[in-house]
């Protein structure tokens, strides 16, 4: 098949959704399909997902100029900095924020349809509800091409953001399918957009980090390590964990944290670390961008943490889940399709003290700690085998590409010789309202 990404930007350093492309589209290039993405704004040459898609032989495309980004990447930053002066301010401030990017982005309608209708895909797959989006689900539209958009979060979401996801959700009629990335994410991406033709596709594993993870874990003995990678951001909870990692930490003194990622809270957090006198106990590990830096992360650890607010699918999970860790996460988003009550422990969002609860748990109990990992490797065979999650992408694009008619999904080449367990699960929804 011939396939099209379709994105605004490459936001690294580490990004969820710009994981989520780069795997697809190696991927499928490796398996002998033809890939290329193409992108709003320009990439930087140094640029991790860049890197990766052109070793790959992933064409990329932009149609801006890097005089655009660098505007833009400007505008973001001054943006922040008036949200943190004038926090009263912030829905005005984000709608002149929408108003422009809609505006800029619109002006490369004319150059996206003429992408399309030169490459001439089978199928154009957007990612990320932007503005920039909007412009290529239209062009693709425009130029005949069937349109996929894959939801790798929750519509409406974050909270504040709503407005954007409104006026995103006028395109949507035009996508011949939506994807969610688990059953949960489908429900809510039923209940929130009722019209869409939904269905779910899990994260594809990049393949390289996949034979890494599977050599395993070495388990160690003496101090218990927990591990946090993301960005830190006020979603994604890291002051929560600082505190609830203080808790645990006076009644076992030999655990300790491990911190990867950067954002816009570090300073806040590195002063937690130092209020709550645990600084010695804490590291702060580089951000990584390979995929060998992020296996030594992983195997550093003994238990991953996350305590998001809110969440898609997070990629984290999923990794940690590949090198065996048992999981400590929040009930939002598609984090309960990861984690069960075999694999790790949920805690609500928010709640410091759960989440101290649950790393003391952990902590004390080593074979609760291998069992749980035990169980996490197995429900990662069973939902994220890159060779099954394939399978059933490749479904997926051959009905919305209009290929495959009414067959039968087709079974995994080299697996089991089953389907995936969620395959089927929003389309099946789909047919029950449309009877």
């Amino acid at each position: 098949m011939k396939i099209v990404f379709g994105k605004g930007v490459l936001q690294g350093p580490i990004s969820g959704a710009d994981e989520i492309l780069t795997a697809n589209a190696t991927q499928l290039q490796q398996a002998g399909h033809t890939v290329s993405v193409l992108l709003m704004y320009p990439h930087t040459l140094s640029d991790q997902y860049y890197l990766r898609l052109r070793e790959a032989g992933v064409s990329v495309a932009s149609v801006a100029s890097p005089g655009m980004r660098h505007s833009l990447n400007a505008g973001r930053r001054l943006a922040r900095r008036l949200l943190e002066i004038f926090p009263a301010s912030q829905n005005i401030l984000r709608q002149r924020a929408q108003k422009i990017a809609t505006g800029i982005a619109s002006r490369y309608y004319d150059q996206c349809y003429s992408y399309f209708k030169e490459a001439c895909p089978d199928l154009v797959h957007i990612i990320t509800p932007d503005p920039s989006a909007m412009v290529m689900i239209r062009a693709a539209h425009a130029a005949s091409i069937p349109v996929l958009y894959q939801e790798v979060g929750t519509p409406f979401h974050p909270p504040g953001y709503e407005p954007y996801y409104e006026q995103f959700a006028t395109v949507l009629p035009l996508c011949a399918e939506v994807t969610a990335l688990s059953p949960q994410l489908a429900r809510e991406c039923r209940e929130k957009l009722p019209t869409a033709n939904i269905s779910v596709l899990p994260i594809l594993i990049d393949e390289e980090f996949n034979r890494a993870a599977t050599n395993g874990r070495p388990y160690r003995n003496g101090n218990v390590t927990f591990g946090f990678a993301a960005r830190l951001e006020h979603l994604k909870g890291p002051l929560a964990l600082i505190d609830a990692f203080a808790s645990a930490q006076q009644k076992f003194g030999d655990i300790k944290l491990r911190i990867a990622g950067d954002g816009s809270l570090k300073q806040k957090v590195i002063a937690r670390v130092k209020t709550h006198r645990v600084a010695r106990q804490c590291e702060f590990a580089e951000i990584y961008t390979l995929n060998k830096q992020k296996i030594a992360f992983m195997q550093s650890l003994d238990v991953f943490v996350l305590p998001s607010l809110t969440e898609g699918t997070p990629n984290g999970i999923i990794e940690a889940m590949a090198h065996g860790l048992p999981i400590i996460s929040t009930t939002v988003g598609g984090v309960p399709d990861l984690v069960t009550d075999e694999t790790g422990i949920l805690v609500p969002p928010g709640d410091t003290e759960a989440l101290a609860r649950a790393m003391s748990r952990l902590a004390e109990d080593p074979h609760l700690r291998a069992r749980m990992g035990h169980a996490a490797r197995e429900r990662y065979e069973k939902l994220f085998n890159p060779a099954l999650v394939l399978t059933l992408m490749l479904d997926t694009y051959r009905r919305v590409a209009g290929r495959n008619g009414n067959h039968a999904p087709q079974t995994s080449p080299n697996g089991d010789g089953l389907l995936h367990p969620w395959a089927n699960k929003g389309m099946r929804a789909a047919a029950m309202r449309d009877e």
